[in-house]
C-alpha cells in the first residue's frame, strides 16, 4: 500500500533521530543529534522539531516528545541575543532561522493543545523572537539566494496570523510578489545565485531544479494556499508542471546541470526538506503530482539503510557513511505526508512526462533534453556561476538514463569542493573519488583544465558543438578546441569527437551499460565513485585515433 511507505519511512527516520540524539549533563551537547560521519552536531538538526511533534501525535510515544524537548534545549546554543539562529556553530550564517520559524509555527498551529505547557511556552517565545528577526533582516536585498525570501513569505505569513501582526503579513505578500518576478520563459523559477537577476555571458539564469522542487516551490505553494491567493496558485501549478519534466522515471530529480548541484543527492538536495508538500497541494488538481511524490519517496526509501538516509543510491555499497543532514531535513517532507495521508489514492498509477518521449531546449539553462522511447539524455552548455559551483558546460552529456537499465551517466560537478563545508561530506576513498562527467581533462601545475568547464561552446549542427577546455576560473587552455557530436539511436548513443589535437584522453564514466569503441583505443578502465549524486561507475579512458574518437554507449 502506498500509505505504508510514507508511514514506515517516516517512523524509521524519526527513530534514527531519537537514537542519535545526545543525552548529556553538558548543556552545550544535550539534545543535539550526533552525526556519526561528520563527528559533529549539525545545527540544523533542530529543523526536525515539527516532524517529532507529528511523530509524537501519530505514534503516541513519549520518546518523540523527549527528543523534541532535546532539540529545543540544544537550539539554545545557536540562539543569538537578537532572535536569529546560527546555521552551525562553525558559521555565522543565520538566514536558516526562517526554516526554524516555519517548523515552530506549524507545530503550534497543529499541536498547541496537545503538547505540554512548558514546551508550548518555549515555542511561543521562539516564534516571537525569530519572527521579529526575520521581519527586520531577511528580505530580497539581504544577500541570500532566492529560496530564502520565498520561505520567508511563508514564515512571516504564518507568524503574522499566529501573532496577529499585520506588518508581517504585508511583508510576506511583498516577498512572494518579488519572487514571482523571477520566472523564466520555460516557466522555471530562477534566482539561486547572488544577485537573483544574474545573467551569464550566454544569457542564462541561476536555476537549480533540486532547490526549486524541494524547497522554494513548496514554500510558495503553502503560502499561496494559506493566503488563498488563487492567481498565484494557478501560476504555481503551471510552474510545478514544468518542473516535473525533470523527474526521472525512478523518482529522481534530474539536477545534472543545476547551478547548485554540488549538493545533489539524486533524489533531491542535501539541505532541502523535499517535494511532498508541493505535490500534495497540487495532487488535488492532477494525480500526476501524487505519483511524483510516491516515486520520489520510494527512491528515498531505497537510499535509506538501517534508519539513515544516505546522500545517494550507492553510498552504502561503496562504504561511505551517512551524514545525518539528509535524515533530519527530508523527514520534514514526510511529516507533511503524515498529516495528509487521507489524500493518498492507493489505486492511482499515472505516467510522468519522463515516461514518454519528448525533446526540448531550455534557453535559460542553455540545455537540451532528449527523450527517446528507450532512454533520456541531457546535453548542457550552461555557464551559470562556474567558479562557484563547478558544474558542467561545454556541450557535455551530463545525464543518460535507460528505461531498462536505469542511470548510465549521472554527472554533476567537475571538481568536488566543500562549497558549504558544514553541509557537505568528504569522500573516504579519495583515490577512487572522481567526477562522473564525460570529458577531456588535463592537469597543469595543479590546475585542472576540462572540457566540462568550457563556456564558449558554439552549436554548429543538430547535437553538434565546437568545444574546448578551460579551468574552474574560466581560463582557456590553448589549442584544446574540438568538435563533439551526439547521435541518438534506438538502443545506443554515439559520441563522436573530431579535430582534437591534444594528447590527453577522453574520460567516459558509465554507471551501467556497455560501450563499443569504433575509433580510438581503450587504454584504461577504473572503478570510481563520486559523492554527487552518489554512484559507482566504470571509468573508461579512451585515447584518440588520428584526432578522432567514436564511442557507442549501449543503453538497452
Amino acid at each position: 500500500m502506498k500509505k505504508e511507505i510514507y508511514i514506515n519511512l517516516f517512523q524509521e527516520l524519526a527513530d534514527t533521530l531519537v537514537n542519535q540524539q545526545i543525552k548529556s549533563l553538558d548543556p552545550s551537547l544535550d539534545g543535539g543529534v550526533f552525526c556519526k560521519f561528520c563527528k559533529t552536531i549539525h545545527g540544523r538538526c533542530i529543523d526536525a522539531i515539527y516532524a517529532l511533534a507529528v511523530a509524537y501525535d501519530y505514534f503516541h510515544d513519549e520518546k518523540y516528545l523527549d527528543a523534541l524537548r532535546g532539540l529545543l534545549n540544544y537550539s539554545k546554543n545557536l540562539l543569538c541575543d537578537d532572535g536569529g539562529l546560527y546555521n552551525d556553530l562553525q558559521t555565522d550564517w543565520r538566514y536558516t532561522t526562517v526554516f526554524q520559524e516555519i517548523d515552530i509555527i506549524e507545530t503550534l498551529n497543529s499541536y498547541e493543545k496537545t503538547l505540554p505547557l512548558d514546551v508550548v511556552e518555549i515555542l511561543k517565545h521562539r516564534a516571537q523572537i525569530h519572527a521579529s528577526w526575520l521581519y527586520e533582516n531577511l528580505d530580497e536585498n539581504c544577500g541570500a539566494v532566492i529560496n530564502y525570501p520565498a520561505n520567508n513569505a511563508l514564515a512571516l505569513y504564518l507568524a503574522g496570523r499566529y501573532l496577529h501582526k499585520d506588518e508581517y503579513i504585508a511583508k510576506a505578500h511583498h516577498l512572494a510578489d518579488y519572487v514571482f518576478h523571477h520566472i523564466s520563459k520555460s516557466n522555471l523559477l530562477y534566482g539561486e545565485a547572488k544577485p537573483h537577476d544574474l545573467r551569464t555571458k550566454r544569457g542564462c539564469y541561476a536555476i537549480d531544479l533540486g532547490y526549486n522542487l524541494e524547497e522554494t516551490l513548496p514554500a510558495l505553494a503553502r503560502y499561496a494556499s494559506l493566503a488563498n491567493n488563487k492567481d498565484m496558485l494557478d501560476k504555481l501549478y503551471d510552474m510545478a508542471l514544468s518542473h516535473i519534466d525533470f523527474i526521472l522515471p525512478d523518482g529522481a530529480i534530474d539536477n545534472s546541470f543545476g547551478c547548485r548541484n554540488y549538493k545533489w543527492t539524486y533524489y533531491g538536495s542535501r539541505t532541502c526538506d523535499g517535494l511532498i508538500p508541493l505535490c500534495f497541494i497540487f495532487g488535488k488538481r492532477n494525480p500526476i503530482f501524487y505519483e511524483v511524490a510516491y516515486r520520489n519517496t520510494k527512491l528515498i526509501k531505497e537510499c535509506t539503510f538501517k534508519g539513515a538516509l544516505y546522500g545517494g543510491p550507492m553510498y552504502q555499497k561503496h562504504g561511505e557513511l551517512p551524514c545525518i543532514h539528509q535524515t533530519f531535513e527530508h523527514i520534514n517532507s514526510l511529516a507533511y505526508a503524515m498529516t495528509h495521508l487521507s489524500e493518498i489514492k492507493e489505486d492511482s498509477d499515472v505516467d510522468l512526462p519522463s515516461d514518454k518521449p519528448f525533446n526540448k531546449y531550455y534557453p535559460e539553462m542553455d540545455s537540451y533534453r532528449i527523450s527517446q522511447e528507450n532512454y533520456l539524455a541531457d546535453i548542457t552548455c550552461y555557464d551559470c556561476n562556474i567558479p562557484y559551483s563547478g558544474h558542467a558546460s561545454g556541450g557535455t552529456l551530463t545525464m543518460l538514463y535507460s528505461r531498462k537499465l536505469g542511470p548510465i551517466i549521472m554527472g554533476s560537478v567537475t571538481e568536488y569542493q566543500l562549497t558549504e563545508a558544514t553541509n557537505m561530506q568528504v569522500p573516504l576513498n579519495i583515490a577512487e573519488h572522481r567526477s562522473l562527467l564525460p570529458r577531456f581533462e588535463m592537469k597543469i601545475d595543479k590546475t585542472v583544465y576540462a572540457s566540462s568547464y568550457f563556456t564558449d561552446t558554439k552549436k554548429i549542427g543538430e547535437c553538434q558543438f565546437e568545444s574546448g577546455m578551460m579551468n574552474r576560473n574560466g581560463e582557456y587552455l590553448p589549442h584544446s578546441d574540438f568538435v563533439i557530436s551526439y547521435q541518438f539511436l534506438k538502443d545506443r548513443v554515439i559520441i563522436k569527437i573530431d579535430d582534437y589535437h591534444l594528447d590527453c584522453p577522453f574520460i567516459l564514466p558509465l554507471i551501467s551499460g556497455q560501450i563499443k569503441i569504433n575509433k580510438g583505443k581503450l587504454i584504461q578502465k577504473n572503478n570510481i565513485f563520486f559523492l554527487t549524486p552518489g554512484f559507482n561507475a566504470s571509468e573508461y579512458i579512451i585515447e584518440k585515433d588520428h584526432n578522432q574518437i567514436e564511442v557507442e554507449v549501449i543503453v538497452y
